[in-house]
C-alpha cells in the first residue's frame, strides 16, 4: 500500500520482498504457534492423562503394598507359628528318643545283668551237676568194683563148692561102687550069724577062722 502512494506503474517496490518474506515467515510464525499451541493442548491432555494414571498406578501401588505388608505379615506370623510347631515338635522328639534311649539301655543294661546272673548260675550249676556227676561216677566205680569183688568172690566159693561137691560125689560114687562090689561079693552062707542061726555051728566070739 505506501508502495502504491509513492510508485506507480509496474515498477515493482524495493521493498515488496522483503514484505513478502516477512508476510511469509509472520505466516510461518502464526502456524509454528497454532501447531505449537495444538502440541501444548496435546501434551496437557497426555500429561493430564499420566497425571491419572500416575495418581491410578499410585493408588493401585499403595493397595497393592498394603495388601502385599498384610500378607507378608501374615506369612511372618505362619512362619514364626511354624517354626516354634516345628521347634516344640523338635523338642518332643527330643524328649522321646532321650527317654527311649534311657529305656533301650535300661532293658540292655537289665538283660546283660541277667544274662550274667544267668550264665553264673548256669556255670555254678553245671560245676555243681558235674561234681555231683564225678562223685556218682566214682560211687558207681566203688559200688561197681565191690559187686565185682563180691561176684568173682561168689564166683570162686561157688566153683569151690561145685568141686568139693563133685569131689563128694565121686568119693560117693567111688564108695557105692566099692559097696556094691562088697554086696556083690557077700553071701548068706558065708555069715558066721546063718551058720549058728541055722544050726550048723556055734557062735564064736574069739574071730573069725
Amino acid at each position: 500500500m505506501y508502495s502504491h502512494s509513492i510508485h506507480s506503474g509496474n515498477e515493482p517496490h524495493p521493498f515488496d520482498p522483503p514484505h513478502d518474506v516477512m508476510k511469509m515467515l509472520k505466516r510461518e510464525i502464526n502456524e509454528l504457534r497454532a501447531a505449537f499451541q495444538a502440541e501444548q493442548q496435546q501434551r496437557a491432555v497426555e500429561v493430564q492423562q499420566l497425571r491419572q494414571e500416575v495418581g491410578m498406578l499410585r493408588d493401585q501401588l499403595q493397595k497393592e503394598s498394603h495388601e502385599r505388608k498384610t500378607i507378608c505379615h501374615q506369612t511372618v506370623q505362619d512362619l514364626t507359628q511354624v517354626r516354634s510347631d516345628q521347634i516344640k515338635s523338635l523338642e518332643e522328639m527330643k524328649v522321646s528318643f532321650a527317654s527311649s534311649l534311657h529305656q533301650l539301655n535300661q532293658l540292655l543294661q537289665d538283660e546283660m545283668r541277667d544274662r550274667r546272673a544267668e550264665g553264673s548260675l548256669r556255670d555254678t550249676r553245671e560245676s555243681t551237676e558235674k561234681s555231683e556227676r564225678q562223685s556218682e561216677n566214682a560211687a558207681m566205680k566203688d559200688d561197681i568194683g565191690k559187686h565185682k569183688q563180691v561176684f568173682f568172690g561168689a564166683r570162686d566159693d561157688i566153683y569151690q563148692k561145685i568141686s568139693n561137691i563133685t569131689h563128694d560125689v565121686e568119693m560117693i560114687v567111688t564108695a557105692l561102687t566099692k559097696v556094691s562090689v562088697a554086696k556083690g561079693q557077700l553071701d548068706k552062707t558065708s555069715l558066721h550069724c546063718w551058720k549058728y542061726f541055722s544050726g550048723q555051728g556055734a557062735l564064736s566070739t574069739s574071730g573069725a577062722n
